[in-house]
């Protein structure tokens, strides 16, 4: 039974030159628990300590929800939505884009099936305050009707 690709690993480490940087303490909000998320989901050569997708891990916005609202149920039992939010994990994902720790490797689109990929970088090691390292681009396509009738 081989390995499912794009799932968590049994275990991970973060570089301690990783979580003192100036770039990783300066992440607010989720970004750092998506950070270790991302390191989660490396594939590490057991012998050289090397990341073998490096240029290809996915997360997904319903994966990171299904992670943080699991088991979250009200006073009646029902399922509630309170854990993490949609603009809370895109703010996470633009603070680590923002300071070098991700980049998208290839936008995914509104089909289930494709994930957009992104790529762990180094770059967070020569970010400085005020400085935006990658920026998510912009979505430029029309959906529904936009087009008014004249």
């Amino acid at each position: 039974m081989g390995k499912k690709k794009g799932k968590f690993k049994s275990g991970t480490w973060v570089e301690r030159e990783l979580f003192l940087s100036r770039a990783y303490l300066s992440l607010k909000g989720f970004a750092p628990q998506m950070l270790v998320l991302f390191l989660g989901k490396r594939d590490m050569n057991k012998k050289t300590h090397e990341c073998l997708n490096k240029n290809n891990i996915t997360m997904t916005y319903a994966e990171l929800e299904n992670i943080f609202n699991r088991g979250r149920h009200n006073q009646y039992g029902a399922k509630t939505k309170d854990g993490i939010s949609r603009p809370r994990i895109t703010r996470g994902f633009n603070d680590l884009m923002a300071k070098g720790f991700i980049n998208i490797i290839r936008q995914g689109g509104a089909y289930q099936q494709d994930k957009t990929i992104y790529a762990l970088t180094d770059d967070w090691s020569w970010w400085q305050p005020g400085q935006v390292i990658y920026k998510r681009p912009k979505d430029t396509r029309q959906l529904g009707y936009r087009n008014k009738k004249k």
